[in-house]
């Protein structure tokens, strides 16, 4: 898979559109970034994206000081989950 392919998946994914300063005073939505600092993270709603697939959302419950492994929060009967950065997984926020 080619680098151009991974950076537009979270786009596609989410149905997010780069509309940028419309007239008509709507919103536009912003798109998402791919994050390496996961350890300034917590609290922010992030997607985890593994080889361009979306695999988790949630908000960031908890996140190693040296940015290595951040943790999604529990929600409904979904289970707090940890992601580590050496398995390849990509946060977007």
């Amino acid at each position: 898979m080619n680098s151009q392919a991974t950076l537009e998946a979270p786009f596609r994914a989410s149905g997010l559109d780069l509309e940028q300063g419309r007239q008509d005073g709507g919103m536009s939505k912003k798109p998402l970034g791919l994050r390496a600092d996961w350890a300034r993270l917590p609290g922010r709603s992030v997607e985890v994206w593994l080889l361009g697939e979306l695999v988790a959302s949630g908000v960031v419950d908890q996140a190693a000081e040296d940015g290595s492994v951040l943790w999604i929060a529990a929600e409904g009967i979904s289970t707090r989950r940890i992601f580590d950065k050496s398995s390849g997984y990509q946060i977007w926020v």
